[in-house]
Parts: C-alpha cells; structure tokens; sequence
C-alpha cells in the first residue's frame, strides 16, 4: 500500500440557504490542499516512490501543467493534464483536475475543485477517495484521519 498524507489549510467562505433567500452562512473551516503519496516500490530493488499533488498550482479552467511532482528512485518528474507515470508498480494518471494513484490493490483518486464562494484562504481545495480491491481492506486496515473514513466493509 501508498501511505498518504494530507496538509489542510484554513479558508473563509459562504454557504448559501436554498430554503431561505436571501440567507447565508459564513464559514470558519479547512479544506485539504495537498496530497503526499510514498511507496517502496520494485521488490528487491525497494525503489522509493514520491508523489505530491498540490491545489495551489491550479489555475484559472481548474486544471494545471504541474499539478503533481515527485521522484521514481531518484528520478524527479512533473504531471499535469493528461499525463501518466508508472514507476514499477505505481500508476499515476492525470485526467483534467483528477489524478488517480495506483499501487497493489489500492487505489486513491484526488479530484481538484474551487473553493466556493471563498472569502479568504486556498482558491482550490483537493478532495480524495480510497478505494480496495479484492480482501485487502480487511487484511490491511487504513488508518490515521484520512484512513478512518474508509469502510472496510
């Protein structure tokens, strides 16, 4: 599996009222706005695989040349719209604001959106999904603060 690790900035934004017009909430909260993967990877040849997907290098359409970075045993490398890197085992692959990171038989997709309505903080926030194939949720659990939103079951 790719342990992943997520950094959360805060932002200030409005939620709107459907039901009452006019009426609106400002909201003091936190979105995530990078996501790190990290992997030994190759088997015997326990290739250290880094990826990095940052909100901030988004732009105007939502989408970016460098959305993602890292290195493949020591090999460094940028992903943007349309790209892919495998290194060994590790799939990347970028779709227009999405990327989906693929190892074994987990697999997480972050999809880049706005932030809303935003008032102060990030412009973009990163939203991420896990998926497992097979047994491996029940024999390999996730945790941390990302991991316990999982369902195993």
């Amino acid at each position: 599996a790719a342990p992943a690790s997520v950094y959360l900035e805060d932002a200030t934004f409005r939620l709107y009222n459907l039901h009452d017009k006019g009426g609106t909430l400002v909201v003091e909260g936190s979105f995530i706005t990078e996501v790190h993967f990290v992997a030994r990877v190759g088997g015997r040849k326990n290739k250290l695989c880094l990826a990095s997907f940052w909100a901030s290098e988004f732009n105007e359409y939502n989408t970016g040349f460098n959305m993602i970075n890292g290195s493949c045993g020591g090999g460094h490398f940028f992903l943007g719209t349309g790209n892919s890197k495998k290194c060994e085992e590790m799939l990347i692959e970028v779709r227009f604001s999405s990327a989906e990171f693929t190892v074994g038989d987990w697999a997480s997709v972050v999809r880049g959106n706005w932030v809303y309505d935003r008032i102060a903080g990030p412009a973009h926030r990163l939203d991420v999904s896990l998926r497992a194939r097979g047994g491996v949720a029940a024999r390999h659990l996730p945790h941390g603060l990302v991991g316990q939103a999982f369902a195993s079951t």
